[in-house]
């Protein structure tokens, strides 16, 4: 009896063991197949071969897997879909009344093993037509957790659940997983080496890659070729200091030093000179970067010749504007001893020919006066206390007290307003303008002719100011009219549009003046609005 029950015993032990060792050659036979499967596989055929090999380790119908199309997960797109003896075309659907929403929305592996259709009957109708009885699913998760989707298999007869089906869903998910990371790891680098690329080509600025050892070029953009003058076979491969760009050649040891140390420079100036020898400004910025382990430098470089150019240009006018308001306190002071004399020979008894001659001597000191006041206003900076303004209510109180002065008596001032409209002006120096464009216009036309001032909107927030008068501008002078000192009156000064043109412009504004036969004089002001 005893041998007998120990026979039984030893049997059943050898079952167990060649179970086990079945289940070890199987779950073996499904890593070799993974392996065998995806090895050379990328992108589609990785994941087609990877679900074709889980219905065949599950012997189950249908396999695939999917990818989330948004946050929080509401739909899913497929990325291979076995379904028994070929692949299916890929598809997309909403989550929703799925199995699969159980899956993203616990976030953990699943599994329905029977009456599948019963259980989502939302989804009777497609688990009907793939005569579907069964499903399990998994997650799938970047390295950091984050979903990225999930896998899934589905019988059309009842499926066990227990841990080895688990377990191989798990060893499927993670290669899945690590496959889909990759390749978006690989779409995201793609992504910012076609920016990168772009950027470095369209750029307006120069810029340059070049190991930071000895200076080769690796890299350059069509801006950093205009700037130097070179071809870019003649840079590429070569050294800066063999190229002699660096004017300072100590520049580039001190920029090297400053990259070892703080791996990065900003807004430096620095000379280049350029093929032809000339010597030119730089505004220069670099960064330390690798490139496969070789230190390089990342460098930026904007020519500021232009800009040098025009604070030289600025200096040069700050100082004649200083000559000018001294010379106009040199000139007024005994101008206004002259006028004070020549008002005192007002009152004695002169002929009438010594009174013509006082009478002009006093016109002409007047003129040098005003002379005096507007090249002082020009030479000057544009200072500006602005203040919120509605443009209709100012044009016409301008307008209302312009009609009773001299050049303006018998003709007709007309304005066209529109809805409120808001700009920020110094109030007194935009009435200037206002009021010089107006004496301008009613010294052009005769009595009875109309000057039409009308406001109109335009396109990025700017307001158009036009004056209109009937009288044209001979076009030899037309574009002369904005030039300090040019006058075609008698008794002028050339000093008052210039000066209008810069309180304009100050204003950040436009003055454009038009001129024909048919349309008469047109003079337009843009200016930017502000929000009612």
């Amino acid at each position: 009896m005893r041998v007998q029950q120990r026979t039984i015993e030893l049997t059943q032990t050898n079952d167990r063991l060649q179970s086990e060792i079945l289940e070890r050659q199987k779950s073996e036979q499904i890593l070799r197949s993974i392996v065998e499967g995806t090895v050379s596989a990328t992108g589609v055929d990785f994941f087609r071969s990877l679900v074709r090999s889980l219905a065949q380790a599950l012997d189950v119908r249908y396999a695939f897997i999917s990818e989330c199309m948004d946050a929080p997960p509401t739909r899913v797109r497929s990325f291979a879909f076995w379904q028994g003896n070929e692949f299916g075309n890929e598809f997309e659907y909403a989550l929703h009344g799925t199995p699969c929403e159980r899956i993203i929305g616990s976030n953990s592996y699943q599994c329905f093993p029977a009456q599948i259709q019963s259980l989502f009957p939302e989804e009777k109708d497609e688990l009907e037509a793939m005569e579907a009885q069964s499903y399990a699913g998994i997650p799938l998760l970047t390295s950091m957790g984050d979903l990225l989707g999930h896998l899934a298999v589905l019988d059309d007869k009842e499926m066990e659940s227990n841990e080895r089906t688990q377990a191989i869903l798990e060893i499927f998910a993670a290669r899945a997983a690590a496959e889909m990371e990759r390749l978006q790891v690989e779409d995201a680098l793609r992504v910012s080496e076609t920016k990168f690329s772009t950027a470095f080509r369209s750029s307006p600025d120069a810029i340059a890659i070049s190991t930071l050892n000895d200076g080769c070029y690796i890299e350059i953009n069509d801006s950093c070729l205009r700037m130097l003058g070179y071809h870019r076979e003649e840079m590429l491969g070569r050294s800066t200091l063999e190229l002699g760009v660096w004017a300072n050649p100590a520049d580039r040891i001190a920029i090297a030093q400053q990259l070892q140390q703080q791996g990065t420079v900003s807004n430096l100036e620095i000379s280049f000179r350029r093929k032809s020898g000339e010597i030119f400004p730089t505004l220069f910025s670099a960064e330390a970067i690798y490139l496969e382990d070789e230190p390089c430098l990342l460098a930026v470089a904007a020519d500021i010749t232009l800009l040098k150019q025009a604070e030289k240009a600025l200096a040069r006018l700050a100082e004649i504007g200083e000559l000018a308001a001294t010379i106009v306190h040199e000139v007024r002071n005994p101008l206004t001893t002259i006028l004070m004399g020549l008002n005192a020979f007002k009152k004695l008894q002169l002929s009438e020919r010594f009174q013509e001659y006082l009478a002009l001597s006093l016109d002409e000191a007047d003129r040098l006066q005003r002379l005096l006041s507007q090249i002082l206003l020009y030479s000057k900076p544009q200072t500006l206390d602005r203040s919120r303004l509605e443009l209709n209510s100012f044009i016409l109180e301008t307008l209302s007290t312009l009609q009773t002065i001299p050049a303006a008596l018998g003709k007709q001032l007309e304005f066209i307003p529109i809805e409120p409209i808001y700009v920020l002006v110094d109030r007194d120096k935009f009435k200037q303008v206002i009021i010089n464009l107006i004496v301008n216009a009613c010294e052009a036309i005769d009595i009875g002719d109309v000057i039409t001032t009308k406001l109109d909107r335009t396109e990025h927030h700017r307001v158009c100011l036009q004056i209109h008068n009937g009288t044209p501008i001979p076009a030899d002078i037309l574009p002369r009219l904005t030039q300090p000192f040019f006058t075609t009156k008698a008794s002028g000064t050339g000093l008052g549009l210039a000066i209008v043109k810069r309180i304009v412009e100050a204003h950040d504004g436009e003055l454009r003046i038009e001129s024909g036969g048919e349309i008469g004089s047109i003079i337009t002001v843009k200016l930017p609005t502000m929000l009612s």
